[in-house]
């Protein structure tokens, strides 16, 4: 077998890349000299592969000409240039949730860019599968990050964490009380983790979540909207509401000859839907959904408040660890990782430690 029909083979067990470090590839306003890449090919990165357009298409695959093209040029990532060095001196010398206070309140960062943002993450025993998701921190108190949500599902972690009711079905009919042993164990290790760009930081927090009680979910269910505490009542949350197997996708999908967009009423965003969406649209499952939305609606039509459901409730992820990240040039980042030695709330003791980037 000659060279070039290896290097062809070994290409074609390549996956295709739909992206290709687009980021990092050197930027180049004005189109080179063709003299001078027909003379040097790897001399400069061309203009159509700088721009990135080449590397988005359906046959973005590099070569191992492209590759090493691109390997030739200098990476344009984001350098952190935001912050001055965060060093020993810059943060709380004892308390963890203290210092994320302080980073949480920076006026950078405003509450437009809803910092309140965070990322869950809990893994199932035994097999260790891990699932994520986008939640709002709710409340800090001195013993640890409060979030709210339904916990009725796998989806929604109530097995994952709190482990499988009596019936031994992968979901939770209530949320358990503080220190309630009556379900089999679950996984209660979680963590946290807040990014926030705009000023080049990020927190990471692992602990164990403990459950409130249903006297503390209750009070922030009282603050919710009414319409968002419908919809917690008629959500069973990640329940597969319609679905459609391989193959079948193209008969569901729109006709292309009549996709004439129109504004969405009352939306300021800019964003066009198809103007005939009601009439081409099959029904995917949405109709189940606001039918089970009705419903409630008349089950709690003249109840001045709508009870907390049982399913639905918040938990405190109590820190083992919280490390805080800032961003510095070349990769050099600051971390400082505090570690529970001791105690619990304002009498916990702290390890701090500087971590290598």
């Amino acid at each position: 077998m000659s060279h070039n029909d290896t290097e062809l083979e070994a290409q074609s067990r390549r996956p295709k890349k739909l992206i290709f470090a687009p980021g990092d590839i050197a930027p180049d306003s004005e189109t080179p000299n063709a003299s001078e890449t027909t003379a040097n090919p790897t001399s400069a990165l061309p203009y159509h592969l700088a721009s990135g357009e080449a590397l988005r298409s359906d046959t973005s695959t590099p070569t191992s000409t492209t590759e090493t093209q691109i390997l030739s040029h200098p990476a344009r990532a984001h350098q952190f240039v935001t912050n001055p060095p965060l060093t020993v001196s810059q943060i709380h010398g004892t308390n963890p949730l203290r210092q994320f206070n302080a980073w949480f309140r920076d006026p950078r960062l405003p509450a437009s860019s809803a910092p309140e943002t965070c990322t869950l993450a809990t893994a199932s025993l035994p097999l260790g599968r891990i699932s994520s998701r986008v939640l709002y921190l709710k409340e800090l108190d001195e013993r640890g990050w409060v979030v709210y949500s339904n916990w009725g599902s796998r989806e929604g972690k109530g097995a994952q964490v709190f482990g499988q009711d009596v019936s031994g079905a992968n979901a939770i009919g209530s949320m358990p009380e503080p220190g309630d042993e009556g379900q089999t164990a679950g996984n209660k290790w979680g963590a946290l983790t807040f990014c926030w760009s705009t000023v080049e930081r990020q927190v990471r927090v692992e602990g164990l979540l403990e459950p409130l009680s249903r006297e503390e979910s209750e009070l922030y269910w009282r603050t919710r909207e009414r319409g968002s505490q419908i919809g917690a009542w008629a959500s069973w949350q990640s329940r597969v509401l319609w679905s459609a197997e391989p193959g079948k996708m193209d008969e569901h999908q729109r006709r292309k000859s009549v996709a004439k967009l129109q504004p969405i009423e009352g939306s300021t965003s800019g964003v066009d839907i198809p103007a005939d969406i009601d009439q081409t649209d099959i029904d995917d499952g949405r109709a189940l959904l606001e039918q089970w939305v009705n419903e409630m609606e008349k089950k709690f039509e003249g109840v001045e408040q709508i009870p907390l459901p049982p399913f639905w409730g918040g938990v405190r992820l109590v820190p083992e660890s919280v490390e805080f990240w800032q961003g510095r040039r070349s990769r050099l980042h600051d971390r400082f990782r505090y570690i529970r030695i001791d105690g619990s709330g304002d009498d916990a003791q702290w390890r701090l430690q500087r971590l290598s980037p």
